[in-house]
């Protein structure tokens, strides 16, 4: 496997981890420093391609903000919302845990 660092990533391919941080911003309730994530966050999904190893990053972001929404902030989310937020997750754990799929 080449070295994740020099691995290019199109921010498109990551549009599902993308709207997973909107489904988080949209509706959980998270303190000034989580808010930070999910706006740095954008600003890297801003590019038109980052390395695998900040694709990863987000993805682990992704998980943390999901943690700290709440254990029943899943439960609590529109349907559309909770698809959104579900595929969004499985991106991540396919970046995170995954890496010899990518």
């Amino acid at each position: 496997m080449p070295d994740p660092y020099f691995v290019l990533v199109s921010t498109a391919e990551l549009a599902d981890l993308a709207s997973a941080l909107d489904v988080i911003d949209g509706h959980a309730e998270l303190n000034h420093r989580y808010r930070k994530l999910i706006a740095d966050s954008r600003q890297v999904l801003a590019a038109d391609e980052i390395r695998l190893t900040q694709a990863r990053g987000l993805a682990k972001r992704l998980m943390v903000l999901v943690k700290a929404a709440g254990p029943g902030f899943r439960d609590g989310l529109p349907e559309v919302a909770r698809t959104a937020l579900d595929v969004g997750l499985a991106q991540a754990d396919a970046l995170v845990f995954r890496p010899e799929e990518d």
